[in-house]
């Protein structure tokens, strides 16, 4: 019989976050690179959840927060993980986290991501704005969303 692989969520730390910059390489076309990634462990506006099985990040969040309105930076899951409830997992750990603190999330997510803002739709997210030509590699235009926290 096949053992079930231990999941857990962590806070950011210098333990995971080599594995958090590899998983943002292998998913987006530029990524933050891991020393910006450790120079946000010290921000105290600061905060991100990495997913780790078997030792391994598989999938993390990271978010930046000014006053009551947090942003949503980054939301990622490995390939072979995805359509799990890894993101939603993130997400909730963060929500929890920050309830009390903001009363806001923004983001922007590529126009062509179409499963992202189905994610993000299904997480209460909204669309509320729209910028033309936002990303390059390709350049795209980003849908921008909102969501309560309260």
């Amino acid at each position: 019989m096949k053992q079930r692989a231990e999941r857990k969520l962590e806070l950011f730390s210098a333990e995971n976050i080599g594995g958090v910059a590899a998983l943002a390489a292998e998913c987006f076309t530029t990524p933050w690179s891991e020393a910006i990634y450790r120079r946000e462990l010290e921000n105290p506006q600061s905060v991100g959840f990495a997913c780790i099985e078997n030792g391994a990040v598989i999938g993390f969040i990271h978010c930046n927060f000014v006053l009551d309105e947090l942003t949503l930076n980054t939301l990622c899951v490995a390939e072979p993980y995805r359509r799990q409830g890894i993101a939603r997992q993130l997400w909730d750990a963060v929500r929890s986290m920050m309830q009390g603190v903001c009363t806001v999330c923004y983001l922007e997510v590529r126009e062509s991501n179409l499963a992202a803002r189905t994610l993000y739709e299904s997480l209460g997210f909204a669309q509320n704005g729209f910028r033309p030509r936002y990303y390059s590699l390709p350049e795209e235009a980003a849908i921008l969303m909102e969501a309560a926290l309260t």
